[in-house]
């Protein structure tokens, strides 16, 4: 018989107030719409010309960037606009580049703080969209015949941020995954 993880109780006391108002947040939201607004991939010819490299493949990546967000406590609506983009080169520059925006929007059950609704918006928004581009760049790679790897699962960076504010960008290569 396997052990049962338990999960830690917090004592909300032991909660600064930021984590309180950002907690609120989470409880009261209900995603509403992940839309694709925006689509453009470009691969030069020079990339089918030769098998990829090791080179080639380490300058695989993507980025991800949160270029807006908006919070209407009186409609009880939250959303925010997403950049993805990945792009493969060699030292010519970039031999492929996929770019989408999306639409992300939250239903906010109550009034909540905004900063607070901001910092959920950057930080949840990115792990509710990126699935979808994931798959998106899945279906252009195939189309395309360009043979990547899979994009990786997107993880959170480790680096410590504070609350409100989140890095407005975060970078990762395949390497890295």
């Amino acid at each position: 018989m396997m052990a049962k993880a338990r999960k830690r109780q917090t004592n909300p006391q032991e909660l600064s107030d930021e984590a309180k108002l950002y907690n609120q947040v989470v409880a009261c939201a209900e995603l509403g719409n992940i839309q694709l607004i925006h689509i453009n991939f470009d691969v030069q010819p020079r990339y089918f010309l030769e098998e990829p490299d090791d080179e080639e493949q380490a300058n695989l990546g993507y980025e991800i960037s949160v270029d807006e967000t908006h919070y209407d406590p009186g409609e009880g609506m939250a959303a925010c606009m997403m950049s993805f983009d990945v792009s493969a080169g060699d030292s010519q520059g970039a031999a492929l580049q996929c770019k989408a925006k999306y639409a992300v929007s939250y239903r906010i059950g109550e009034v909540c703080n905004e900063q607070a609704v901001e910092t959920f918006l950057r930080r949840v928004g990115v792990f509710a969209c990126y699935p979808y581009f994931r798959g998106l760049f899945a279906q252009i790679d195939w189309a395309a015949n360009t043979h990547l790897p899979p994009l990786p699962i997107h993880k959170e960076s480790r680096g410590k941020k504070s609350f409100p504010g989140e890095a407005d960008s975060e970078q990762a290569t395949l390497a890295d995954a």
